[in-house]
């Protein structure tokens, strides 16, 4: 599969029963159908949370359009829960193949949708561990990061 963002091939990275695609470059994520629900179950996230791809706004299109890593089709914009003051625009595909992350967006989803519950956003940082990882960024200031670091 090649990346949406920069078309370099993505590797699959088999973490807990759960296929992620990631783009060792960019450092984006590639969700398939479902393997969000599944992974915040593994995670042992609320089930309310699950059904998460089912909260997104779809959003008019707007200049060039990425590809689907699975049927080439151009990803659609859609909008998902955000901290108060952010907007988070993800890329979801129209065939329902998945749902591509930039780097840092799965962290700000996860904060702004578990942001009350500190107990399971903790279990969550603690499961996926690698790939919400803090990395020092210029400046001093932390980032965080939906990847793991590069080898």
């Amino acid at each position: 599969m090649l990346c949406p963002v920069c078309s370099q091939p993505m590797v699959i990275v088999e973490f807990q029963n759960v296929e992620l695609d990631t783009c060792v470059d960019c450092r984006g994520l590639w969700f398939d159908a479902q393997e969000l629900s599944q992974l915040f179950e593994l995670a042992g996230v609320p089930h309310q949370y699950h059904a998460l791809e089912s909260q997104l706004d779809r959003l008019p299109h707007v200049g060039a359009r990425r590809k689907c890593p699975r049927c080439r089709r151009p990803l659609e914009p859609v909008r998902a829960p955000a901290r108060r003051g952010a907007e988070l625009i993800l890329d979801e595909c129209p065939r329902g193949d998945g749902l591509w992350f930039d780097q840092g967006e799965l962290s700000a989803l996860l904060e702004a949708v578990l942001g009350d519950d500190v107990d399971t956003l903790r279990n969550v940082r603690s499961y996926l561990g690698e790939f919400l990882t803090t990395k020092q960024v210029p400046g001093g200031t932390n980032d965080t990061s939906d990847t793991p670091p590069r080898t």
